[in-house]
């Protein structure tokens, strides 16, 4: 019988070209791609404390950091940038010498520019931009760009297609989607979510708070089809999903 183990990977050189091969996204003829990647413990708690950082593995950073050495633009939404403490992007010397050109774009999507996202995001400098939805008031939206802040009006309509139009506004080839779980909820509603990068950290979560990696309006099921996996000697499981079955 063939074995169904995914193959284990560590930090050494020949273990991160498997993770770089292992994140490679789905030939497809959408573009920018929108892949999510997002983390839980095995019983699908998506934070610790109120951050998703407490679950975090090294092999998981290895994964987040690759990710964002792929993408073009993070998206996020308010309330995450917001208690992630949110900047500007990094790329980490682990995966530099496989990208060219500066550090991804942070894009944070709100529905009401409010004053503490203006107040973050004026503090963070340039390459954090507010993506705002269509119909915030132009008196907020001016306010904020007299603090320096970059704002971005997105088209009317489903926001998965207003986001994937700016990001193609942008020249942006893939938009990695960093949470939280109302904003992947509502996207992957839509149908605007292409693919979702799943890290598993090895551990079960009982008592504290309810999270959950997905939230939204009612109840629905998104088919999705593993295309990638693999597990590291300290433990975890790392996925890869294409939306759509």
């Amino acid at each position: 019988m063939r074995s169904t183990r995914p193959p284990v990977v560590d930090d050494d050189p020949a273990a991160l070209d498997l993770i770089w091969t292992a994140l490679e996204p789905e030939p497809t003829a959408v573009t920018p791609l929108i892949r999510a990647v997002m983390i839980s413990s095995v019983d699908g708690t998506t934070t610790i404390d109120g951050r998703s950082a407490g679950l975090g593995t090294p092999t998981d950073k290895l994964v987040y950091d690759a990710m964002r050495a792929r993408a073009d633009i993070i998206l996020v939404g308010s309330g995450t940038a917001i208690t992630e403490g949110y900047g500007p992007a990094r790329v980490s010397p682990v995966w530099a010498d496989r990208r060219t050109g500066p550090a991804p774009l942070i894009m944070v999507l709100t529905r009401e520019l409010s004053d503490r996202l203006v107040d973050h995001a004026a503090g963070a400098g340039d390459r954090v931009h507010i993506a705002a939805a269509h119909g915030v008031s132009a008196r907020r939206v001016e306010a904020a760009r007299e603090r320096g802040v970059t704002v971005h009006l997105l088209d009317p309509g489903p926001t998965g297609a207003a986001v994937r139009s700016l990001a193609s506004r942008l020249g942006a080839d893939e938009v990695d989607l960093e949470g939280g779980p109302r904003l992947l909820g509502s996207l992957l509603l839509e149908g605007a979510v292409d693919e979702l990068v799943l890290s598993l950290a090895p551990e079960v979560i009982i008592g504290g708070e309810t999270s959950t990696l997905t939230s939204g309006p009612g109840r629905a099921r998104v088919p999705m089809r593993v295309v990638s996996a693999f597990t590291c000697p300290r433990g975890g499981l790392y996925t890869r999903w294409v939306a759509g079955g």
